[in-house]
């Protein structure tokens, strides 16, 4: 089963309501196989070069064009990114009666505060090369940064998607927003010269990072998904209590920041 399916069976009732907290569990043991990263300073914004234009949101990118300044508030991504990825982290965790989906749990604020700090520079990694073809278990093997990456690859997915459908990737259905997705994860696609495999590898833990971090790196809102996962958070109280009158108290997350 692909990590799409997992992610969206839920929503669709594939699956009682347990199979939610089996896959992000699955996935939190995957997430934290990487580098711990969190917020750091906000990037200068993105120039164009001499003759260059900028990407107006709802336009046609074209070769050589420069992303549009963001909209305030976000660090690093720029309004059709924004609109791009917001559609693509509905289609991995929409909401359901189970617990929220990734978009109103603010993971698209997690990923852009990762994308304008150090982990999205990669910052603290050694990027000189040389850039052979590595094993999964050597970490990072490509020459760009994570928010280059990112950059390229969504601006290629919606050349893609105009030149194929004459419509960017925001405005496709459900339906033909998720086959694009899997074609993404099964590394079917050239984005500017980036895998898609390794593309969709890198949002797909952002994504989970982001659905399961600290309230403090701007995913997880309310902590809504540690309390549907019955997970304390920084809480140093891990059994539950009985109040006076007998009734079992249950345990309520704590975050980092209060």
């Amino acid at each position: 089963m692909s990590m799409i399916e997992s992610g969206k069976e839920q929503h669709e009732g594939a699956r009682p309501s347990t199979s939610r907290r089996g896959f992000l569990l699955a996935g939190a043991a995957s997430a934290l196989a990487f580098d711990a990263h969190g917020a750091a300073a906000q990037p200068a914004a993105p120039t164009a070069p001499n003759g260059a234009s900028t990407v107006p949101p709802g336009q046609t990118p074209q070769p050589g064009a420069v992303p549009a300044p963001g909209p305030q508030g976000y660090r690093f991504l720029n309004n059709a990114e924004v609109e791009t990825l917001t559609s693509m982290i509905d289609r991995l965790i929409p909401a359901d009666d189970v617990g929220p989906g990734g978009v109103e749990s603010g993971v698209l604020v997690f990923i852009d505060r990762e994308l304008g700090g150090q982990f999205g520079a990669a910052a603290r990694w050694y990027m000189s090369g040389p850039w052979a073809e590595g094993t999964p278990s050597q970490g990072w093997q490509i020459a760009m940064p994570p928010n280059r990456i990112y950059r390229t690859a969504l601006l290629a997915i919606d050349r893609l998607c105009v030149g194929e459908q004459g419509k960017r990737f925001v405005d496709l259905s459900a339906s033909e927003q998720d086959e694009l997705l899997h074609q993404l994860e099964a590394g079917t696609i050239d984005l500017d010269g980036i895998s898609s495999a390794d593309f969709f590898q890198l949002l797909w833990q952002n994504v989970v990072e982001g659905y399961l971090a600290d309230p403090l790196y701007g995913g997880n809102r309310n902590m809504a998904v540690w309390r549907m996962l019955n997970f304390p958070g920084a809480n140093p109280v891990l059994t539950e209590g009985v109040g006076l009158d007998g009734t079992v108290l249950q345990i309520q997350p704590i975050a980092i920041g209060g």
